[in-house]
Order: C-alpha cells, then structure tokens, then sequence
C-alpha cells in the first residue's frame, strides 16, 4: 500500500502547473513578465519577423491564443487581426483600450497609395503604439491587479518603478527635447508627447510608400531650415530614401515593438526597455 502512496504524495507535492498567459506584442509580454514573474508563462503573439501591421497568424498562433489562461492586447481599433480570435476564446481576456482613462492619439498609418497630401493623419485614425505611453502600462497594471491574483508586491512594485523611470526619463531628456528630429512613419507619438519632446519632421504616414517628388523637394527644404541632424528609424522605414532625403542626419536605428531587445524574455523588463533602449536612442540621437 506505501508504494501507491509515495507517487501520490509526490502528485500532491508537485508545483501546479504555470498558467499561461499571451500578450499580443512585445512590450505587453514585458509588463506580464514584471508582474507576474515566475508564476506564470508569458508568450509573445507577434513573432520577430512578422509584419505588426498585418500579421498572418499560423495556425500553431492561433492554437496558442486560443488555450492561453489570459489574453492581454490593446483592442480591437489597434489590432483588427486579432480580434476576431480574441472573441472566439473561451478564456480570459484583457484589452488596453477597454480601460477608462487610456491615452488615445490620432496619427495611425495608412496603408493605401500615397497621395500629395498623404503625410497627413485620417481624422479619428487611432494611433494603435500605445504601449510608448507608460501610463498606459500603468493603468494596465493596476487593471491586472484588481482582476487577478498577482503575486505578492505587485502591482505596486512595478507601479512604483515605473513613476520613477518616467521621473528619470523626463530629466534625462529635458535638455534636447526641443531639437528637431525625423522619423519616417511616427510611431512614436505617445512617448514623444508624454515625454514633452518636440514634434518630429514625419515623412510619409504610408508604409511602404514614400513621399512623392513635389513632397520629397519640400521635405528636404524643410529639414534644412530647421537644421535636422536626427533620424530615427524603424524597421519598417525607408533608410536609402532618408540618407538621400538628409545625407548629414545621425541615422539611428529602433524597433518600437521592441523586437530588436537581446535575450528576448530573458530579465529585460519594460522600464528597462523604455529607458535603455527607447530613451538612450533618442537621447543619442538628439544630441548635438
């Protein structure tokens, strides 16, 4: 009879298996990851080399979302592609943009072909990179700890370091934040606006798209008269076009999704990540 009752006490011993959680993007999985630690697993949705814009899931993604104990992404007016299967789930689910007080921009992209005036945003477009805003994260966080059991010292913790980055982020940036700066697409509205930094030079609201001669002379113009030396490029942008477009900008390289973050999972958090990788950038690249 012992011998039946060692494998059941070693059942009864054992760990409870870790839920799983899945975030749609990078930086969500990041704050997952700070809140929840070792207690639960964190998948990311959104693979390294798939397009964010409109991502085609594999059926093995789509098997991944649907078990998940909790889906985290930002809604359905920031991720068209995937709320579909998020309303097919029986399982929890949690979306940015269902919670009061959200910061919302305008400015998405478009995606359809470029026009002389395309460099502008379509009225009540949302700009779908919320996740630049920290407060944002913060209000997420504190989303998650009233709907769920986190583990002890959380969500405070995480709350409490990121009032601290975004402190530290503002000092840090306060002496460049009115130097003119380019970026192709802006997407990174929600952490130039939180962060007070000036309006950047945008080049084209289109992917995949630049901006047509008339525009092209018109930018290069402009980008002289303010005295531009600062580029930041995301993976999506057109980098011939923006050397020709500004041949003595500094180039910089960044990927607001953070998919270009090293030991992906792997003790990165997203404090860390905004300032390490999203402030150090334009910090650099500000710089005169």
């Amino acid at each position: 009879m012992r011998y039946l009752l060692v494998p059941l006490l070693l059942a009864l011993c054992a760990p409870l298996p870790a839920r799983t959680l899945v975030a749609s993007v990078e930086p969500l999985a990041m704050v997952l990851r700070d809140l929840y630690g070792d207690s639960a697993e964190v998948v990311t949705l959104l693979e390294t080399n798939q397009n964010p814009h409109n991502p085609m899931l594999s059926p093995r993604q789509m098997l991944t979302l649907r078990r998940a104990d909790l889906l985290v992404w930002l809604g359905e007016a920031a991720e068209p592609a995937v709320a579909s299967l998020a309303a097919k789930r029986d399982g929890d689910s949690l979306a940015l943009l269902s919670l009061p007080g959200v910061t919302r921009r305008e400015g998405g992209h478009r995606h359809d072909g470029e026009h002389d005036h395309g460099h502008h945003h379509e009225a009540g477009e949302l700009d779908p990179h919320l996740w630049l805003d920290p407060r944002n994260m913060a209000l997420l966080a504190k989303a998650l700890g009233d709907r769920d059991q986190l583990p002890e010292g959380q969500p405070a913790a995480f709350l409490a370091d990121l009032e601290r980055t975004e402190t530290a982020l503002r000092e840090r940036l306060a002496p460049v934040a009115d130097t003119p700066w380019l970026t192709f697409h802006h997407p990174w509205g929600y952490f130039q606006q939180r962060l007070e930094l000036r309006a950047p030079v945008i080049v084209s609201e289109q992917l995949g798209a630049g901006p047509s001669s008339r525009r092209f002379v018109a930018l290069a113009q402009q980008l002289e008269n303010e005295q531009v030396r600062c580029a930041i490029l995301e993976p999506e942008a057109q980098a011939d076009l923006v050397a020709r477009l500004c041949p003595d900008c500094r180039r910089v390289a960044l990927d607001p999704l953070g998919r270009d973050v090293p030991a992906r999972g792997q003790g990165d958090d997203y404090s860390h990540w905004l300032s390490e990788q999203v402030a150090a950038t334009f910090a650099t690249c500000l710089a005169r």
